[in-house]
């Protein structure tokens, strides 16, 4: 198959959606498809692959790692039209998933869209209009464009409940997660780790990693922490990530009298996050946004137990009481699920060993096959590469 992957999210910027795409794009080229990304360009950023057609873009108003892509561009109207793509796979009801929409018309094949954000939790990234307007005008885009596409996939059950009862999406939804990878076999020692952070030999780590914004709830998670640090003097926790709530969260820290025990690493990539991950003893995730979380997948993947709210599609991660616990949205709760576990090395272990091996069910593999073969029923055949599509290649 040749398909045509649109996503304002991709390198270099750093978030879920490109984590999503790039395992996605890997496993399509991995199983023998063809794939072509049409996304925002950033300045002074060169592509390392090919196929890849970046729009002019604009900064964003909202945040500033963001760029908006203005999907207007002759000499890529035309490439798409040389590629002969058989499927169109969008990962935002936005500009390019609206472009996606209308290649599919143009060259009759089926549109498929990724809903990878609970967009209603982040109007508050739209100051200049009332909240309550723009989630209502959100919802009725949301209903429209879903409602446009021939197949819409979801990352969790949660997800798709939300676009059927609040956007009344009436078109198929299949839930599938986004892959998770396995950790790379060499990794950094503990002693670097340790070292290259400030974390004391001595100390036993807590890990978030995500970003620092409102809607991460990690207010709470400081709070929590607060209860923890009173009762195991040695534990430190780490924030790994980056983000616009970062001095607001430094001046809470603050005021509880952390500023000692808790890390700011600022953005770090997945290689300097799987030693981490290794070397923490429980993940916390206070998160009740999310359609499905993959650090936490990431931190089961490692053999990291997790402790999470147990509110959006995180929870659909955990294996409660297999592999973490989930808790409610209150930090008296949360730390004591946490003081339990670094109390108990046996239940650490134990469901360290079952969190790589439920992990294994988000082998990135797996996941492309589910994907694949949404994209062959909308087909109608199943359909591997062929001398025709070789030659198309030679053509561009």
């Amino acid at each position: 198959m040749r398909v045509g992957v649109f996503s304002e999210s991709y390198q270099p910027l750093i978030n879920g959606v490109t984590t999503s795409v790039n395992t996605l794009v890997a496993e399509l080229e991995r199983a023998g498809h063809s794939v072509y990304i049409f996304t925002s360009r950033f300045p002074n950023y060169t592509d390392e692959r090919e196929g890849v057609y970046r729009f002019p873009s604009i900064n964003s108003m909202v945040e500033p790692d963001y760029v908006l892509p203005i999907p207007i561009s002759p000499s890529i109207q035309s490439s798409i039209a040389r590629l002969k793509l058989d499927i169109v796979h969008s990962q935002s009801p936005f500009l390019l998933g609206v472009l996606a929409g209308r290649v599919a018309r143009r060259y009759g094949i089926p549109h498929v869209s990724t809903n990878h954000t609970l967009y209603s939790e982040y109007t508050h990234y739209v100051p200049v209009a009332p909240k309550a307007w723009t989630g209502a005008v959100l919802s009725r885009w949301m209903q429209w464009f879903y409602n446009s596409c021939d197949q819409v996939i979801a990352p969790s059950e949660m997800t798709k409940r939300v676009l059927l009862t609040e956007y009344h999406v009436e078109r198929p939804i299949t839930v599938v997660p986004t892959g998770i990878p396995e950790p790379p076999y060499v990794l950094a020692s503990e002693e670097e780790t340790r070292r290259s952070l400030g974390v004391p030999p001595e100390a036993r780590v807590l890990l978030y990693v995500g970003r620092l914004a409102p809607e991460k709830n990690l207010p709470m998670l400081l709070d929590a922490f607060a209860r923890i640090a009173e009762r195991e003097p040695s534990a430190v926790l780490v924030l790994a990530g980056s983000g616009k709530s970062a001095e607001s969260l430094r001046a809470h820290t603050h005021t509880l009298g952390l500023s000692d025990r808790v890390i700011f690493t600022g953005f770090l990539s997945r290689t300097k996050l799987d030693p981490l991950y290794l070397l923490a003893e429980v993940f916390v995730f206070p998160s009740k946004t999310e359609t499905q979380g993959l650090a936490i997948g990431e931190a089961l993947a490692a053999g990291t137990p997790c402790v999470i709210v147990n509110a959006g599609g995180a929870p659909e991660s955990i294996h409660d009481g297999d592999d973490g616990f989930l808790v409610e949205d209150n930090a008296e709760e949360m730390a004591d699920r946490v003081l339990s576990l670094l109390a108990n090395d046996l239940l650490r272990k134990q469901m360290s060993e079952r969190g790589r091996v439920n992990a294994r069910e988000l082998r990135p593999e797996r996941v492309a096959q589910r994907i694949i073969q949404v994209y062959e029923n909308l087909l109608g055949t199943p359909r591997t590469p062929t001398e025709e599509d070789e030659t198309r290649e030679e053509t561009l």
